[in-house]
């Protein structure tokens, strides 16, 4: 049988699979530092039968081309993102992925974006790194020796004053969507000693309590919280979940936090309310269209922090969906149910596991 690995796995992890493949090839980011076109991903998935995949697109016309493939393996927590998990079904093909690996580190970075954006480290960092907030011939009153050292010789340039933030104690946070990743971003918050309330119609409010959270409805977690910070899945009904409406509820200091998807929020409204400073900020992590191009009108903005769709790029959790992804072939590849499997039901039908790893011993 031959492996086809297009994102980075660990090595202990590939040497457990070793003992069930004549061949393991290693293409796309960890050889070449870039997701396959499809073309190129055509062309290695010919005589392929399982495949550890996390950004290239397996599309239908992909699934039609690959004759051999028996497995899709992401290391992604929805794989249906890059994945057509119904025409993959539709050719019996189980698409096994991995929950969870991201709701840690996004949610640790979920709270960096807000105490950036509300105590003005960003700001701060952009103003001394680009020698605004520097001095050739420091000026150096008597109480600054001490105290206060950072005293321009512009007054108004002061930043312990310029760059006054906002507390977390005591503010409310309001999550949108209480998933895996929202639960996360409220035990942290907890710890700031916050309040934090939520909206998410598939969760029950029995849930939210074990984690001191109200759950409310939408229009009231807009209209009352401080903070509103967005974990929720894109599906076309969620696609433009928060418009100028919802925006419009917010108090006039609240701040708007965005890791999930660009796609969840009207992007020109929320301009509109950063401009207008109808919102007093906002911490963009997703965007509809990336990377931005140098004209993106959210690059003109001083009451926001953009960072390049990074809230999940840390090194845990690879190591995390690793496991999980090679627990889940193993499992397969010995007649065992994966644990995590998109599509069940394939399993169920006239073929079982075992005859399909019989089809292909010989390959």
């Amino acid at each position: 049988m031959k492996l086809l690995v297009t994102t980075f796995i660990e090595k202990d992890d590939l040497g457990k699979l070793k003992p069930h493949f004549n061949e393991i090839r290693i293409r796309g980011l960890p050889q070449i530092s870039r997701v396959l076109e499809p073309e190129e991903l055509i062309q290695e998935i010919r005589d392929i039968n399982v495949l550890i995949v996390e950004f290239e697109q397996i599309t239908q016309g992909v699934l039609t081309r690959s004759k051999q493939l028996k497995l899709i393996a992401s290391v992604r927590a929805g794989p249906g993102a890059n994945i057509d998990i119904e025409a993959a079904t539709k050719k019996d093909i189980p698409v096994l992925y991995s929950p969870g690996r991201s709701s840690d580190v996004v949610a640790d970075f979920t709270m960096g974006l807000l105490i950036a954006l509300t105590r003005n480290i960003a700001k701060g960092h952009f103003l001394v790194k680009t020698r605004q907030l520097t001095e050739k011939n420091p000026r150096r009153p008597g109480f600054a020796k001490r105290d206060i050292a950072w005293a321009t010789n512009e007054p108004e340039k002061f930043p312990y004053l310029k760059l006054k933030g906002v507390g977390l104690k005591g503010k409310t946070l309001g999550i949108l969507g209480f998933g895996a990743i929202g639960k996360e971003v409220a035990k942290r918050a907890a710890c700031f000693k916050m309040k934090i309330i939520a909206h998410d119609p598939y969760v029950s409010m029995k849930e939210a309590e074990k984690l001191g959270v109200s759950l409310v409805e939408k229009d009231k977690l807009f209209s009352e919280a401080d903070f509103v910070s967005v974990h929720v899945k894109t599906t076309p009904d969620t696609d433009g979940l928060v418009g100028e409406r919802e925006l419009k509820l917010m108090k006039p200091g609240g701040f708007f936090i965005n890791t999930s998807r660009g796609a969840l929020v009207d992007q020109e409204a929320l301009y509109r309310a950063l401009k207008k400073r109808t919102i007093a900020g906002a911490a963009l992590d997703v965007f509809q269209s990336e990377p931005l191009t140098p004209d993106n009108p959210f690059l003109d903005l001083d009451n926001v922090v953009l960072t390049p769709h990074i809230a999940g790029a840390c090194h845990e959790n690879y190591e995390k969906a690793s496991r999980i992804v090679t627990r889940g072939i193993k499992d397969y590849l010995d007649g065992k149910k994966p644990q995590y499997i998109a599509n069940p039901q394939v399993l169920h039908r006239k073929m079982s596991i075992r005859s399909k790893i019989a089809d292909v011993k010989g390959d």
